[in-house]
């Protein structure tokens, strides 16, 4: 947290940014359940052509730094 002004200021300017724990007041990380292209062979997994990574606020989402759970949205600030 950044005070700024006397008021407080979140330090997230990018992919976090309006996003905070309600429970413990962190700013994240968070762990986002994801959903992702990539190429499925019966080898394994490899690179995609388009590696697309996609989320959303219905994203499922977890605190790293207290273990609140709920929708990526309910982080908001």
């Amino acid at each position: 947290m950044i005070i700024e002004g006397g008021r407080n200021v979140s330090p997230n300017t990018n992919c976090l940014e309006g996003k905070r724990c309600s429970a413990c007041g962190s700013y994240g990380p968070f762990e986002v359940a994801v959903k992702m292209r990539v190429l499925l062979c019966d080898s394994g997994i490899d690179s995609a052509p388009d590696p697309a990574i996609e989320y959303d606020d219905n994203a499922h989402a977890t605190c790293r730094s207290c273990g609140r759970q709920g929708r990526f949205g309910d982080f908001a600030e």
